[in-house]
Parts: structure tokens; C-alpha cells; sequence
């Protein structure tokens, strides 16, 4: 701190703002306030230096400055001595150019600081702006959306209708959604389709391929994968994929009435959609939340994900090459190593099965007994024939859409 007792004095001239006179002053500069003393005897001025203000930023070379201080209105303080100036700037560094240039700069280091920060959250916690699009989006307007995904996906695939095997699925759907947590009920549909696959549609729809039942060995293996794509469907994934793919435009357009080519090939698009591994991990939270709730055990869950794991060459254990499984239903996934280790972590907990035997029996056998091709009774179909379209099957519990809004597959 200066001494008020060494402060330096200076010749300066005065213009109270009022009138266009001005006065000569002398000007005392001490360690917090600048004293001006007109010659007239008038009481002097006492100006806070934090609270000056200046014409121009006092720089290094400054030969004079031009000095007021807002609250005094027009008032202001000249003073053509280049020792003031850097005095001035010693007591007021508020005042100098550099302080200036930061203060005009500063927002935009703000600013960019902020978008950095955005951008890290949106690294380290998935953040996606369609994700919050998605969550306001109409419920009807999802569901409407999911079955526009199913009916294109399917395409010649019928959707299997065994009634005791829809029992089943339609019990282990009504038993996992009531323990996610939600108000959310999942439909669950099963396609005719050889491939080892299972995905999430938009409004709480989930599609379970053929080929997956086939591998699967229980029941609790098929709940597995069924909280795992539930999981999906809580944190909105296939909305927010569908909306960075096609763009809220088209989506827009949907909702309106409206059908376009992207729209109609939602289902491949959809298929071909790979989640982030945040994502994923996301969703295997909560499938294993899922299943404790439902006091299901989750031996299944990472059985299953063994039996795929060899039946494609990936490795389990811990030096397991990461991201090298073929599947499709794992293709972006963590790597089967990572998972099981998550799963294997769980403390125990009691558990029933997911399905008693006689329902696993008929899930199974869902889609029907195919004829042998060879047989000897068996007809080649026409070329041109189409398989029948099945009509969405619908689950107890969820109310039936109106008439006019139901998609045969």
C-alpha cells in the first residue's frame, strides 16, 4: 500500500460537465482515491479509483489522460503529464490497456471455456441433444414410430403368433416392466427370422428375432436380453438414434401423416443403428437393476453372452481382444469380457425362474413347427408368392391401439 503521506500532486484542468468551462485543479493521486482542489476554495472531489473510468486505456507510453468517474456525470479530469498517467495506473490497474483487452476478451474465454465444458460432459456422459428431443416427443407419436420400425424391419417376416407361447412372453414382459422402475410397459414381439438378434423400438416396443430362442438355452437367458433392450428403451435410444439418422424434419413430417422413403425403411435403418458403448453400458445398468427387481438371476445373462462369445470366436477372460464379436446384436457393444465381469461383480441375491418349464416350452416353440423342405409332400411356393401379413400381436395389460392406427407386419 502507498503512503497518503508520499501521494503525488498534479496540475490538471477540470470540466464539471455542466457548463462548457473548465477549471485549473490540482490533483492529489493516494493509494485509494484521486483528490481534486480547484483554485476557487470550492470544496474538493473525492473519486474512488476503483470506480474511474477512462477516455482511452492508459498504455506504457501514455503523455496524458482524460479521467472521470460515472457517478459524477459529465464531470471529467485532464491531466497532460505522462508521470500521472503511469501513476495512475500503478494505483488503478483496472485502467490499462491490457486490463481493457481481458475485459473485452473475457466473455469469449467464457464462452469457449463453457463450450468445452459441454462438450466434455457430452464425451463423458452421453449427453446427446436428440436424446432431449426424444423425451418430447408425444407418447402416441412413439408408439406410432415403433411400429412403423417393426412393419418395416419385418418385411416378409410374420410375426409368430403361437397363443401359449404369447402367454408366456407376454407374463416376462409384464413381470420386467413392472420392475423397471417406470410407468413404462414394454411390448415384446417375436419375428420369424433366423437371426441371433433382439433391438428396442421407439414406444416401449422390443423385437426378439427367431434365431435368438433358438440359441437361447432358458428362460432366464431371453429375460436377460429382454432388460437389457428395455434398458434402451428407458434412456429413449432408438428415438434418439432414429432422430440423428433421419432428422427431426422427418420425423416431423411422421407425426403429421406424412410417409417418405426414410420413414418407410425406418426398421433397416434402425437395425443397422449402433449404440454408443456408453450407451450400452447404460442399458446393461439397468437391465441388471431389471432382473434383481424381478428377482430374476442374472446367471443367465452372462451365460448367454458366453455361448455367443464362442459360438463367434470372441474371447471371455480378461486379455480378450476388445470389439472382435461378429454378431450383430453385439456389434457395438463393450466387449464380452467387460460385460461379465459387470455381471459376475453383483452380489447374489434370491431369484426364481424366469418362466416355469411348461412356458419356456411353449416360448420356444412360438413361432410354430416349420415342414421340412424335403418332405415328401412338400410344394415349392410360387415365385411371387408373399408370406401372410400378421397383425402386431397385443400384449395384456396395454390398451389397444384405435383401428386406424394399427400396422400389420
Amino acid at each position: 500500500m502507498l503512503s497518503d503521506d508520499h501521494a503525488p500532486e498534479f496540475d490538471g484542468r477540470f470540466s464539471d460537465g455542466r457548463t462548457a468551462a473548465s477549471h485549473m485543479v490540482r490533483v492529489r493521486l493516494d493509494a485509494a482515491t484521486l483528490t481534486v482542489q480547484r483554485a476557487d476554495g470550492a470544496a474538493p472531489l473525492v473519486w474512488p479509483l476503483t470506480a474511474l473510468e477512462t477516455a482511452e486505456p492508459i498504455t506504457s507510453s501514455a503523455i496524458d489522460v482524460l479521467v472521470h468517474e460515472p457517478g459524477r456525470g459529465g464531470a471529467t479530469l485532464f491531466v497532460a503529464e505522462g508521470a500521472f498517467a503511469r501513476a495512475l495506473a500503478v494505483r488503478a490497474p483496472h485502467l490499462k490497456a491490457s486490463a481493457q483487452r481481458w475485459r473485452i476478451a473475457r466473455p469469449w474465454v467464457w464462452l469457449t471455456a463453457g463450450v468445452a465444458a459441454i462438450a466434455a460432459i457430452a464425451t463423458f456422459s452421453d449427453f446427446s441433444p436428440s436424446r432431449g428431443i426424444a423425451s418430447m416427443l408425444p407418447d402416441k407419436s412413439r408408439v406410432a414410430l415403433g411400429r412403423q420400425v417393426i412393419k418395416s424391419m419385418s418385411g416378409g417376416h410374420p410375426v409368430c403368433d403361437g397363443t401359449e407361447g404369447m402367454a408366456a412372453l407376454a407374463s416376462l414382459a409384464r413381470k420386467l416392466s413392472a420392475a423397471t422402475g417406470t410407468n413404462k410397459t414394454f411390448e415384446v414381439v417375436v419375428v420369424d427370422w433366423s437371426t441371433i438378434n433382439a433391438f428396442a423400438a421407439p414406444g416401449e416396443e422390443i423385437v426378439i428375432m427367431r434365431g435368438l430362442l433358438d440359441k437361447a438355452q432358458s428362460a432366464d437367458e431371453v429375460a436377460g436380453v429382454l432388460a437389457h433392450e428395455m434398458g434402451h428403451g428407458i434412456e429413449l435410444h432408438p428415438e434418439a438414434g432414429i432422430i440423428r439418422m433421419v432428422g427431426l424434419t422427418a420425423i416431423t413430417e411422421f407425426m403429421l401423416g406424412g410417409s417418405g422413403g426414410t420413414i418407410a425403411n425406418l426398421g433397416l435403418l434402425l437395425t443397422q443403428l449402433g449404440y454408443t458403448r456408453q450407451s450400452e453400458r447404460e442399458a446393461d445398468r439397468h437391465a441388471l437393476a431389471i432382473l434383481k427387481k424381478a428377482q430374476i438371476g442374472n446367471r443367465g445373462f452372462s451365460d448367454f453372452f458366453r455361448r455367443m462369445a464362442k459360438i463367434h470366436g470372441e474371447g471371455t477372460d480378461a486379455k480378450a481382444k476388445k470389439g472382435d464379436s461378429t454378431i450383430d446384436m453385439f456389434r457395438t457393444h463393450p466387449s464380452t469380457a467387460d460385460r461379465l465381469a459387470v455381471i459376475e461383480a453383483q452380489p447374489g441375491y434370491p431369484a426364481v425362474p424366469a418362466l416355469d418349464a411348461a412356458e419356456w416350452k411353449a416360448l420356444k416353440g412360438i413361432c410354430g413347427v416349420k415342414p421340412s423342405a424335403s418332405g415328401p409332400d412338400a410344394k415349392p411356393p410360387p415365385v411371387d408368392a408373399k408370406p401372410p401379413k400378421t397383425p402386431l400381436p397385443q400384449l395384456p395389460g396395454k390398451k389397444k391401439a384405435p383401428a386406424d392406427n394399427q400396422r400389420d407386419i
